[in-house]
C-alpha cells in the first residue's frame, strides 16, 4: 500500500519563520534575553512538529476493503463506503478526503446533490489505531454503471498553514451497477405453453442420471456403463438402468443495437429494448428456462458479446449486470454479420428470441435457421409494453395475451 505525496508549503510564512529562528537566537545571545530565546525555540518546535506530524500521518494512513460492488434497481437507495485507517498513535484531524465519481450516463445521484459533478469531498478525523468507514448515500436514477477508482487525502498541519496531499496509487474500486427496469413483454407466457398448433413446443428430453426409475432387458447398443449388475445377477439376464426424463427449455436471446443511421452509435429505443430483455430473463428464470445472450457490441478480439447458456438466479444476475454495462456510446456490429458468425461457430438452441430492429439481411439468416427446425420470435419494443411476434410463413403473428 502506498501514496503519492505532494507537500504544499506557504513560502512566505515558513520562510519568515525559518529565517526568524537564527536571527532571534543571535539577538537573544547579544541581549541575553530568555524571552527572545524562548520565542526562537517555540518557532523551531512549531516547524519541526508540523513537519513530522505530516510525515507521520502519511505513513500511518491506510486504505482497507479496496473493492466494493453495489447492485441496484432504479429508485433504490444504498450506501457506498470510503474506508480509511489510522494505524498510528496520533489522531488525524484537519483532513479532507476527495474522490472522483465516474458516471458518464448520470445513472446515480450522490447524497443530496441534484447537480451531477465529478469530484466529491468530506472532512475526516480518525482517532489513533482506528478504522473508519464513511457512508455516502447514493440513489439509482437509471440503468448504468458508476465507479470510484481512486481516493485522495489532504492532511493539514496543526494550524492549517501547510498541507500534504496523498494520492492513493494502489488498486481501489467502488462500483455501482444499476440494472434496467424490467418492462412487460406481452405474449411471452404463451410461448412456453405446451400445446400443439401455431405455437410449436421446442423442448428436449434429457435423463436425470441421479434418478433411476427401473430396469429393462439389455439390448445390443446399450452403453455398458448402464448395466445394472445387481438386477442382472438377480434375474440371471443382463438388465439396463432406466433414468427419469427431464424436460428442459432453452432460449437464445439475440439483441441488435445497430443503428443504420451512422450518426448514432446505437438504436434510439435502447433503454426499452434492454428493459424488455430484463423482463424476459426474469421470466425465464422463474419458469426454469435456461438462456444465453448475444449482443452485437464490439469488445476486444470479438465482434459481439456472448453470455453462455445458464440457468437460475446467479445466471439471471450475470445477465442483468451485462445489460447494465451496455453503453449507448458503444461501437456496434451489423446484426447480420453477428448472426453469420454465430451460425458458423456455435449450435443454437431451436428457440430464438430477437430484440431490436431486423432487416432483409437478418431475415435471410433467420429463414435458413427456420428451415433447420428453429422457431424465431421477435420482440417489438416500440412501446412501453413489448410484443412477441412469431416470424415465419407469409406474415408475422403477434402473440398477445
Amino acid at each position: 500500500m502506498s501514496w503519492n505525496q505532494e507537500h504544499s508549503i506557504p513560502k512566505a510564512i515558513y520562510g519568515t519563520l525559518f529565517w526568524s529562528v537564527p536571527i532571534l537566537l543571535f539577538i537573544a545571545l547579544v541581549m541575553r534575553s530568555p524571552l527572545i530565546f524562548g520565542l526562537a525555540f517555540l518557532f523551531t518546535i512549531f516547524i519541526l512538529v508540523n513537519h513530522y506530524y505530516l510525515k507521520y500521518v502519511a505513513e500511518k494512513t491506510k486504505v482497507f476493503d479496496e473493492t466494493e460492488v453495489i447492485r441496484m434497481f432504479p429508485e433504490d437507495k444504498r450506501n457506498i463506503t470510503i474506508p480509511l485507517e489510522n494505524s498510528g498513535k496520533i489522531p488525524i484531524f484537519n483532513s479532507e478526503v476527495s474522490f472522483i465519481f465516474y458516471d458518464y450516463d448520470h445513472a446515480v445521484q450522490v447524497g443530496n446533490s441534484e447537480t451531477p459533478q465529478e469530484t466529491y469531498s468530506f472532512p475526516l478525523s480518525i482517532s489513533p489505531l482506528t478504522q473508519k468507514k464513511k457512508n455516502i448515500e447514493v440513489t439509482a436514477l437509471k440503468r448504468g454503471v458508476a465507479t470510484i477508482r481512486t481516493i485522495d487525502v489532504t492532511v493539514y498541519d496543526l494550524l492549517k498553514l501547510s498541507k500534504l496531499e496523498l494520492y492513493y496509487r494502489d488498486y481501489f474500486r467502488r462500483e455501482i451497477i444499476v440494472y434496467p427496469t424490467p418492462k412487460t413483454v406481452s405474449g411471452i407466457d404463451q410461448v412456453v405453453q405446451q400445446r400443439q398448433g401455431d405455437i410449436p413446443r421446442q423442448r428436449s428430453l434429457h435423463e436425470d442420471m441421479m434418478m433411476t426409475m427401473g430396469t429393462r432387458e439389455y439390448v445390443s447398443g446399450d452403453p455398458f456403463n448402464r448395466v445394472h449388475w445387481k438386477a442382472s445377477a438377480r434375474t440371471t439376464t443382463l438388465q439396463t438402468k432406466l433414468y427419469e426424463k427431464t424436460t428442459i427449455l432453452n432460449w437464445t436471446i439475440v439483441i441488435n443495437l445497430y443503428n443504420k443511421d451512422r450518426s448514432q452509435l446505437t438504436v434510439k429505443n435502447l433503454e426499452d429494448i434492454l428493459s424488455h430483455v430484463a423482463f424476459v430473463c426474469q421470466f425465464a428464470t422463474k419458469h426454469n428456462i435456461s438462456f444465453e445472450i448475444y449482443i452485437n457490441t464490439r469488445i476486444p478480439k470479438s465482434m459481439f458479446i456472448h453470455l453462455p447458456k445458464g440457468l437460475g438466479k446467479d445466471h439471471l444476475l450475470k445477465a442483468l449486470e451485462l445489460l447494465a454495462r451496455v453503453s449507448k456510446y458503444t461501437v456496434t456490429t451489423p446484426a447480420f454479420a453477428m448472426l453469420k458468425l454465430i451460425k458458423m461457430r456455435t449450435t443454437l438452441t431451436p428457440f430464438i428470441l430477437h430484440f431490436g430492429p431486423t432487416g432483409e439481411e437478418e431475415d435471410v439468416v433467420y429463414r435458413d435457421w427456420k428451415r433447420s427446425g428453429a422457431s424465431i420470435y421477435r420482440v417489438e419494443s416500440s412501446e412501453d409494453v413489448g410484443k412477441v411476434v412469431l416470424l415465419g410463413g407469409s406474415k408475422n403473428e403477434t402473440m398477445a395475451n
